[in-house]
């Protein structure tokens, strides 16, 4: 049988909590039985009859674990091992049979099978047998996702350290250009062609320049200098800087902090800087009149600060709450699209977390940054 074509798109990844496992056995009360004997374990189970229908549920969302019989009316087992392996690599299989023998076990392990289990087996094997397997599809998810992110960080550093060196090499042509079109200006005012060609010529230096600090202020979010710090503090002194803009846009700020919240050991002109971009984002998204919740509480659990900016009249989708962060991504027209990156990359400096939710039911989008609580050492310590 030859592989179908592959899926145009991979389902959601699930939580790591709860491991799913689809059943695919022709006999009803042979699944239900084994669905109820694992739902009662933990785990989030599926069933399924045939090997069609398997396929088809598998790639609309993503399982961890299918357990399959051997001898299915439309397919046999192997056949869908052979089309898992295709299409869902990441997925195991332990096939179930009551019809045991050493080549189709042979032929099962060799097409990609997990484990092979003869009917009728104990509760306990198939738990065990289910638990080890799990465990190692797992751990490999784990690294999987270790590795990824280790990825991102060096070639986010690599970016980084070129931006600054872009950036500086920059400076000094930059200067020059904007000298001579203010020399220009000077002594040729009178020549309204020529002031119109001068005037071109700042505007576009001027956005080099934004350009120019983007790109310095990235290199330097991996430089953190930290002190002892209020967050609410630092919170409304960007609310502060930002009152007069939120009165022309007819946007009214809704500050709920909780009272008594401890120190943290941050880099102030940095974490500035995060909310200010934060906050511009919410601005712009409004396009308007609209509301801005900034919300900072305590989570005991966690040990972490939570600070929570919600702007009213735009929901960020799905597809988009990682994309933001990677630099030079952007859907506006100008920029460079390096902003939230850099957030992303001082929140995560300071040992935070970053992320985006679109709540299309309220029409609102969230930031939510979470900042680790390293108390100050005490005098005398």
């Amino acid at each position: 049988m030859k592989p179908a074509p592959k899926p145009a798109s991979h389902p959601p990844p699930v939580s790591a909590s709860v491991n799913r496992i689809l059943i695919v056995d022709d006999e009803a009360a042979s699944r239900e039985l084994c669905k109820d004997f694992l739902e009662s374990d933990g785990y989030d189970v599926e069933t399924v009859g045939e090997v069609q229908k398997a396929i088809a549920l598998l790639d609309v969302k993503r399982f961890d674990l299918v357990l399959t019989d051997l001898s299915l009316p439309d397919l046999s087992g192997i056949d869908l091992i052979k089309q898992v392996k295709y299409r869902h690599p990441h997925t195991d299989v332990i096939i179930m049979t009551a019809f045991g023998s050493v080549s189709s076990a042979v032929e099962s392990m060799k097409s990609g099978a997990y484990d092979y289990i003869t009917k009728p087996f104990p509760r306990d094997l198939l738990r065990v047998t289910i638990r080890r397997c799990l465990e190692s599809h797992n751990l490999k998810r784990e690294i999987s996702k270790m590795q990824n992110e280790l990825y991102k960080k060096d070639k986010l550093a690599a970016v980084g350290s070129m931006a600054g060196a872009i950036a500086h090499r920059m400076r000094n042509p930059l200067n020059i250009i904007q000298m001579c079109a203010q020399y220009l200006e000077n002594h040729l005012s009178s020549n309204k062609d020529v002031l119109q060609v001068v005037t071109a010529i700042e505007e576009k230096v001027k956005t080099l320049e934004r350009l120019t600090r983007d790109f310095v202020e990235y290199s330097r979010a991996s430089h953190i200098r930290k002190s002892p710090e209020s967050l609410e503090k630092l919170t409304d002194d960007v609310l502060k800087a930002l009152a007069a803009r939120c009165q022309i846009q007819n946007v009214q700020v809704v500050r709920r902090f909780q009272t008594q919240l401890p120190a943290l050991l941050v880099d102030a002109d940095l974490v500035r800087e995060v909310i200010q971009n934060i906050l511009d984002n919410g601005l712009e998204a409004m396009k308007g009149a609209g509301t801005l919740y900034v919300a900072i509480e305590k989570n005991q659990s966690l040990q972490a600060l939570l600070l929570t900016i919600t702007n009213t009249g735009s929901v960020l989708p799905v597809e988009l709450q990682e994309k933001i962060f990677e630099p030079f991504f952007t859907t506006k027209d100008t920029g460079m699209g390096l902003g939230l990156a850099i957030v992303k990359q001082v929140v995560e400096g300071h040992g935070g977390k970053i992320q985006a939710v679109g709540d299309p039911a309220t029409n609102m989008t969230s930031f939510r940054i979470q900042f680790p609580i390293n108390e100050p050492p005490k005098g005398g310590e």
